[in-house]
C-alpha cells in the first residue's frame, strides 16, 4: 500500500490488499504499471499548479526532486571491460544515477567488483569471463593494416558478439530497460537493443572513426589535413579504399553476419554499427578536422577520469618533470617501456621522468630506474597531470584530452590503432608533436622543444574550449528527448 502526496489518494497492487477507511478513495488490485502511470500523471497536475503558486527556491527543489524520482528510467550501460571504454560510461552512469535514474552497468566479470563500488548496479556478461575480449584486443603484435591481423580479430569479435547478443536479449526480456547506451564497440548491444525495439545510444570516444563523406579519412595511417585539389583528390580515394575494405572484410565473415542478420551499412548507407538515432562522441570539435557528421552525431566532450579511487602518488621534486605513458593497452609495447625510460633519463639527465604503466588495483608500486627516473604502476590523467610540463604518451583517447584540458604538450608516439590519427590532430592543431619511436634522437629534440611553452601558442586556447563542454548536462538532456524523462 502507499499514497500519493497532494492527491489524497491510497493505492494498492494485486499482490498488496489491504484495508481502508471510508474517507480515504482507494485504487483497489491494480496492475503496479498501471498504478506508476496514474501517479506519474497526478503529479504532473499537482506540480504545475504548485510551480505557479509557490516562488521560494526551496519548494521548487523539493518539487522537481520528487518529480524527478518519480519519472524515472531504467537505463542500461553497456561497454568491454576496458578503461579506456568503461570508465566514460561510468562517468555517464553515474550522472544518471544523481538525476534519480536506475542505473546497471553491464561489463565484463573482472570489472564488477569496482563499479559497484562506485554505487552502481552492475551485471556480467558471462561470454566475457574467461577474458575473451582481452585476447583480441591485447595482440602480440601490432595489427596496423595488416588484413590477416584484421581479418583474425574480427572473426573472433563477431564470435563473441553473437554470444553477447544472446545474453543481452534474455536479460533484457526479464527485465527491459526504457533505454540502452552502449559504447562504439559493444555491437552486441546495439544489435539487441534493435531486436526488442529498444532506443538505445552509441558513445565513441575516437568520433573521427565515424566514416565521413566529406573530409579526411581515419585509419589510413594519420593523414594530416589538407585544402588543395590533391588534398582533396587524396581524401576521397581514402575514404573509397575504408569503405571498401570494409566490404571486403564483411564479405569474407558474411557468414556470420547472416547469423546476426545484420550488415555493415544500412540501406541509406549508414554504418549499422552506430545508433540511427543518438549518437555522443567524447571529444572536442576543435581538435578535430573540417568534416561533414552523421544527422544523430553529437559532440559532447571529453570523458577521461579514472572512477577508481586511486592516491596520487609522491612525485619527484626536480623539474621539468615529464611523464611518460603507453595507456593500459600494449602489453607488447610496454614490455620495453622501463628500459626506454632508462634511456631517456641517461641522455636528458636535467629532466625527471615519471613513468607509468597504466595497472589500476596494485598498491601503486614504484621502482627507480635512475636517479632522474622512476615508475609507476598507475597515474590518474585528471589529478596527475597538472604536475608535469610535458607529456609522453602513444595517443590514446584520455591521455589526449586529458593532456589538452591540463594544457600540457605532448611528445605522440603512435603504436596501433586510432592513435595515428589522434597524433595527426595533436601536431595540426599545435599540441604537441609527433615521433615514431620512443628510443630514437627525434624524441630527445622533441624534449627539448616540448619544455618551452612559446611553442605550443594555441595549445591554452584548446584547455579553455575543453573546459566548456559539458557532457553530464548534455547526456542527460539527450536522454529526456529520446524517452521524455
Amino acid at each position: 500500500m502507499g499514497c500519493y502526496p497532494w492527491s489524497g489518494w491510497t493505492y494498492s497492487c494485486a499482490s498488496e490488499p489491504h484495508k481502508t477507511n471510508s474517507n480515504t478513495r482507494t485504487i483497489r488490485y491494480m496492475e503496479p504499471r498501471t498504478v506508476a502511470w496514474l501517479c506519474t500523471k497526478t503529479t504532473q497536475v499537482w506540480t504545475s499548479r504548485l510551480l505557479h503558486q509557490h516562488r521560494n527556491a526551496s519548494c521548487y527543489d523539493r518539487l522537481l526532486r520528487w518529480k524527478r524520482v518519480m519519472t524515472v528510467k531504467r537505463i542500461s550501460f553497456v561497454a568491454p571491460p576496458f578503461a579506456g571504454h568503461l570508465n566514460p560510461l561510468l562517468e555517464l552512469a553515474k550522472a544518471a544515477s544523481i538525476a534519480g535514474h536506475e542505473v546497471t552497468m553491464i561489463t565484463g566479470e573482472a570489472k564488477i567488483p569496482s563499479v559497484m563500488a562506485l554505487g552502481i548496479h552492475a551485471t556480467a556478461l558471462m561470454c566475457l569471463n574467461d577474458k575473451k575480449l582481452e585476447r583480441i584486443a591485447n595482440t602480440e603484435k601490432p595489427v596496423l593494416g595488416n588484413p590477416l591481423r584484421l581479418f583474425d580479430q574480427l572473426q573472433k569479435s563477431l564470435a563473441v558478439v553473437t554470444e553477447a547478443r544472446r545474453e543481452l536479449n534474455t536479460l533484457w526480456q526479464n527485465a527491459q530497460p526504457d533505454l540502452v547506451v552502449a559504447d562504439s564497440v559493444a555491437v552486441a548491444a546495439g544489435l539487441a537493443a534493435t531486436d526488442l525495439g529498444l532506443p538505445w545510444i552509441t558513445t565513441i570516444a575516437t568520433p573521427f572513426a565515424i566514416e565521413c563523406r566529406s573530409g579526411t579519412p581515419s585509419y589510413v595511417g594519420g593523414w594530416s589535413e589538407g585544402s588543395t585539389i590533391l588534398h582533396k583528390l587524396r581524401n576521397a580515394a581514402g575514404r573509397f579504399l575504408v569503405r571498401r575494405v570494409k566490404k571486403g572484410l564483411a564479405y569474407a565473415v558474411r557468414h556470420q553476419l547472416a547469423i546476426l542478420d545484420t550488415e555493415v551499412y544500412r540501406s541509406d548507407g549508414s554504418e549499422a554499427c552506430y545508433s540511427p538515432t543518438s549518437i555522443l562522441g567524447f571529444g572536442l570539435r576543435e581538435l578535430e578536422f573540417e568534416r561533414d557528421w552523421p544527422p544523430p552525431f553529437r559532440m559532447i566532450g571529453p570523458l577521461y577520469r579514472n572512477p577508481e579511487p586511486v592516491a596520487m602518488p609522491t612525485l619527484p621534486s626536480a623539474r621539468p618533470r615529464v611523464l611518460v605513458t603507453l595507456g593500459t593497452h600494449l602489453p607488447w609495447a610496454k614490455s620495453k617501456l622501463a628500459e626506454d625510460i632508462v634511456w631517456l633519463a641517461a641522455n636528458r639527465p636535467r629532466i625527471s621522468f615519471v613513468g607509468s604503466l597504466g595497472t589500476v588495483g596494485l598498491d601503486n608500486e614504484v621502482s627507480a630506474l635512475a636517479d632522474n627516473a622512476v615508475l609507476h604502476s598507475f597515474i590518474p590523467y585528471a589529478e596527475g597531470l597538472s604536475s608535469f610540463d610535458a607529456i609522453i604518451h602513444h595517443g590514446g583517447a584520455g591521455i589526449t584530452y586529458a593532456a589538452i584540458a591540463a594544457g600540457k604538450p605532448a611528445i605522440v608516439v603512435p603504436h596501433d590503432y586510432d592513435q595515428f590519427d589522434y597524433a595527426a590532430r595533436i601536431v595540426a592543431k599545435g599540441a604537441g608533436l609527433r615521433v615514431d619511436r620512443l628510443r630514437s634522437k627525434a624524441t630527445l629534440a622533441a624534449l627539448d622543444r616540448v619544455l618551452i611553452p612559446e611553442n605550443f601558442c594555441n595549445l591554452p586556447k584548446l584547455a579553455e574550449a575543453a573546459k566548456r563542454y559539458k557532457p553530464h548536462e548534455t547526456f542527460l538532456a539527450e536522454v529526456s528527448k529520446l524517452i521524455g524523462s
